[in-house]
């Protein structure tokens, strides 16, 4: 990604002069520079290694679960060549005055694409950390997926890679990953990088997987769209009216009005015993616990495939969706359980 022009230049001859600019026109879309001195990092599958990407790590891990192929330490090892995590990064001027920006290194053109107000600070600004991190997650995807329909040999992600480097142009001219010194030596040492800050097993002990769903209960939302109520206010559409308020949250989810109960953590202890689980498995709908070291300890709802909507985590007082191993990785938490989302004394 950091030199667009010198990788189109080398191909010059052999492009005829209609795709040699349609192909520069896919690369200055498709491309991003990266900051001197950045190492070089990236990779394949599971969870990511504790303390990568600093302050940005809420935000690897929830673009990470965008798609299942495009990783959380995939796109850290990214960010880590393409900006060193500087949320300021600028890279060179390119001829046509295009100039890769923030941690992601994104061009103004492609970052249109795929911007959005992740953050809901009002804004879907290329120099929010958030919002560049989610649009690079939404970036592979898409590449990811062209790489899959193109069944060119080489590896969906390193295929992917290629694209997000040189441009999916390029990749399928070549059909593959371009024989340009950049691009080869950028996919290699980002699969390599990715593999070294992959947990095994997808995170180890901080990861959750789904369970069944086994109760009934007669709360006024049904699991389906208590989890649609969930997302349809959180992100962008959540409001700052949540601070500190985890359980009336999770009630609220449910249609009560209140949970009936002062503090999270003790919502767990008048759940019935038969209801209460350690395990790191539990379905989709269910109330996770945490204790945080505070009184209150922290509550959220599990939406499925590892992921909560939860409270402060990212914003204080918003609700966002993010990987339920970052209450642990981020808060230090000490996770307790699960319950079924059985509210006795709500009203």
């Amino acid at each position: 990604m950091k030199k667009p022009i010198v990788v189109a230049a080398v191909a010059v001859a052999a492009i005829p002069a209609l795709l040699l600019l349609m192909v520069i026109g896919l690369i200055f879309a498709g491309s991003s520079g990266s900051s001197p001195g950045a190492s070089f990092g990236g990779g394949a599958g599971g969870g990511l290694k504790g303390g990568v990407g600093g302050k940005w790590r809420p935000w690897i891990l929830k673009a990470g679960s965008l798609c299942p192929k495009v990783t959380p330490a995939i796109l850290a090892a990214q960010l880590q060549e393409e900006s060193n995590f500087d949320d300021t990064a600028k890279g060179p001027v390119l001829p046509n005055s295009d100039q890769a920006q923030g941690i992601a290194q994104f061009i103004p053109s492609t970052y249109a694409i795929y911007a959005k107000d992740d953050d809901g600070n009002g804004r879907a600004s290329v120099w929010d950390g958030g919002d560049a991190i989610m649009a690079q997650g939404r970036m592979m995807c898409e590449l990811v997926k062209d790489a899959e329909k193109s069944s060119y040999s080489g590896g969906t992600i390193q295929l992917a890679l290629a694209g997000y480097n040189a441009g999916w142009g390029w990749v399928d001219y070549y059909k593959g990953i371009p024989p340009f010194k950049e691009t080869t030596g950028y996919v290699a040492d980002i699969t390599k990088q990715a593999e070294a800050w992959t947990v095994a097993g997808g995170g180890g002990a901080s990861r959750f997987s789904d369970g069944t769903q086994s109760w009934t209960l007669n709360n006024p939302r049904s699991v389906e769209a208590a989890i649609a109520w969930a997302k349809d206010h959180s992100g962008p559409s959540s409001d700052a009216q949540w601070y500190n308020r985890c359980l009336a949250f999770t009630a609220i989810v449910y249609g009560w009005n209140v949970s009936g109960v002062p503090y999270a953590i003790d919502h767990y202890s008048v759940v019935p015993k038969e209801m209460q689980h350690t395990d790191r498995n539990p379905p989709p709908g269910a109330l996770m616990y945490w204790d945080t070291g505070s009184r209150a300890g922290h509550i959220a709802i599990y939406l499925g495939n590892g992921q909560i909507a939860s409270n402060d985590i990212l914003r204080r007082g918003y609700i966002d969706v993010v990987n339920a191993d970052v209450i642990e990785t981020k808060w230090g938490a000490k996770y307790v359980g699960w319950t079924p989302p059985y509210f006795p004394h709500a009203g």
